[in-house]
């Protein structure tokens, strides 16, 4: 399983490594692109000048009546060079004016379309009409630009779909993780019991029991507390399931307090492994709340509460108050604590505080704490935590009081 999740990462890395490559080739080629599109508008907006331009003295040259000026831009009009502005010069004719039967070639006239001007148009006396170009670059780039905005644009999208794609890789990676080390933890923590159902059932069928009623019966409760434990754990997920699809169905009516953290204490207190002592302070004895999803909750916390103490023993404190509206149910500890930067993300799912330095492992799969905020929410309350690490940790389940409303 770890080997094939392994090679889903490298198949994933190797996707991430391809879509950049191919992002670096399109920006080499769109810069190629771009080089030879101008290069070739600019000979393009050449010819039509010129072009532009001999047409206007072949209209002037029929009806010398007709003013160049209206002509030339025309001219451009219809070439589709719209942006191009330019003004007449009057330039005397000698040896270096440049005329139309000069120009022969695309090679001829390029230069001079290239530094603003045209040919000299003569008009007798030893003078002649020149055109100097006022924004010869606006035409070359103008069309260009947007094809360039529009590519770029393009690429923008590119670069964001990368970067999102490489964000949902890695959120898949890390859920993959995570669903990974639940497997474990989930599989680690039902082979105990089930082992022990196994040993059990084994013992009982050989009857090497039965003659030994008392033995048998502690059997029969081993196998009981396992079994519970199992279905405990079967129904811990499936609720989290339910909570996170909104098809959880709570049954709200007031709790009696007392009776049920009574009930708690006794479950811990029988199978605790260490010295535990608990304290309760249960000034607002009831509750509106569903019995049994409260009882959950609360039993992970003292569950987490006997899980993170120090091996010489816990004390455990439940009290609850009314305030502001609400019940405030806190279970308090002296315990190895919390330390700052974990506190924000204990009530994540999977997410699990290990002890550090003190060589111990502690069971559970992290759905404890998620459990107990994802019931609270449901409630329509809140939940929250304080801790000082080496010190204490309290968690504070927070439920609203039965409106006056709901009490009719």
């Amino acid at each position: 399983m770890k080997e094939k999740g392994y090679i889903c990462r490298m198949n994933k890395s190797n996707y991430i490594l391809l879509t950049l490559v191919a992002a670096v080739i399109a920006l080499f080629f769109l810069g190629r692109w771009t080089g030879m599109s101008l290069g070739l508008r600019s000979e393009q907006v050449a010819r039509h000048v010129h072009e532009a331009w001999c047409r206007t003295d072949d209209a002037h040259a029929a009806d010398t009546t007709l003013r160049i000026d209206s002509l030339f831009r025309e001219e451009l009009k219809a070439a589709g060079l719209r942006r191009l502005r330019f003004r007449l010069d009057i330039v005397g004719i000698d040896s270096a004016t440049v005329l139309r039967p000069t120009l022969r070639y695309y090679a001829d006239y390029a230069p001079l379309v290239e530094a603003g001007r045209t040919y000299a148009i003569p008009t007798g006396d030893g003078q002649g009409i020149e055109a100097r170009l006022l924004n010869l670059r606006a035409e070359t780039l103008g069309t260009q630009l947007y094809y360039l905005l529009g590519t770029l644009a393009g690429f923008g999208l590119l670069g964001l779909g990368i970067f999102t794609q490489v964000g949902i890789i890695r959120r898949q990676d890390k859920l993959a993780q995570m669903r990974e080390d639940f497997s474990y933890a989930m599989i680690h923590d039902m082979k105990s019991p089930l082992t022990t159902l196994l040993i059990g059932l084994r013992t009982l069928r050989s009857g090497r029991l039965d003659d030994k009623p008392e033995k048998k019966e502690r059997h029969f409760e081993v196998l009981e507390q396992e079994a519970g434990h199992l279905l405990e754990l079967t129904n811990r997920v499936l609720t989290l399931s339910k909570l996170e699809s909104g098809r959880l169905i709570l049954d709200l009516d007031e709790v009696e307090l007392p009776p049920l953290v009574e009930s708690l204490t006794r479950t811990f207190e029988a199978k605790a492994t260490k010295p535990v002592r608990f304290h309760t302070d249960l000034q607002a004895e009831t509750v509106y709340a569903d019995k049994e999803y409260l009882k959950e909750a609360l039993s992970n916390l003292i569950d987490n509460a006997l899980k993170y103490s120090k091996p010489e023993g816990v004390e455990v404190t439940v009290a609850s108050t009314r305030k502001n509206g609400y019940i405030h149910i806190r279970v308090r500890d002296n315990g190895i604590g919390i330390p700052l930067s974990a506190q924000r993300t204990i009530f994540d799912k999977f997410e699990r505080v290990l002890p550090k330095g003190e060589g111990k492992k502690v069971s559970g799969f992290g759905l404890g704490l998620n459990y107990v905020m994802n019931v609270v929410r449901e409630h329509g309350g809140y939940v929250g935590v304080e801790s000082m690490p080496g010190r204490y940790s309290e968690f504070t389940v927070s439920l609203p009081e039965r409106k006056e409303e709901e009490n009719e």
